[in-house]
């Protein structure tokens, strides 16, 4: 890990402390929720994408995993604050939408896939963060966050 993508983490785990501080944060709409730092030398969590660079399938690793459950609704959320470059992040996104979404509607918005998993209703979300979201792709704005705030209008959970 880089000098500048170890401060991105740290600052959003900053972030996410402050946050979780304040009164009815969106956190706590969750009857529980958890989140990991994943570790790319020990974790085989990953998205495939495709790499028009190397012509390859790589693996993007996001660095946060949360859990989040309500009732029989489960949410997953990758996130990952390291600010990547928009290209690299869009070719990421795809890899995602490819897996976890259904097909666009006439709005053009995709909308999450939805596992069943004994009880429970699972869908998963991806997030990746950026400095000035104005930068950021119209088709992919729900991508993306400037500030951890913005979580509760971008997850879209069930209820």
């Amino acid at each position: 890990m880089t000098r500048h993508n170890f401060l991105d983490t740290m600052q959003f785990l900053e972030e996410l402390e402050k946050y979780l501080q304040q009164d009815n944060n969106f956190f706590q709409q969750f009857d529980w929720w958890f989140f990991s730092k994943i570790d790319e030398t020990l974790d085989e969590v990953y998205i495939p994408y495709y790499q028009p660079k190397t012509n390859r399938i790589e693996k993007f690793k996001p660095d946060f995993i949360f859990w989040f459950k309500k009732e029989k609704d489960y949410a997953i959320l990758f996130v990952d604050p390291k600010g990547t470059e928009h290209a690299d992040g869009y070719r990421k996104i795809e890899g995602f939408v490819k897996i976890f979404e259904e097909e666009k509607e006439k709005n053009g918005e995709s909308q999450p896939k939805t596992f069943s998993h004994n009880t429970l209703s699972v869908q998963v979300k991806l997030l990746l963060k950026t400095t000035d979201r104005a930068n950021v792709l119209q088709e992919y704005q729900n991508y993306w966050f400037k500030d951890i705030r913005e979580l509760e209008n971008l997850m879209k959970i069930p209820s």
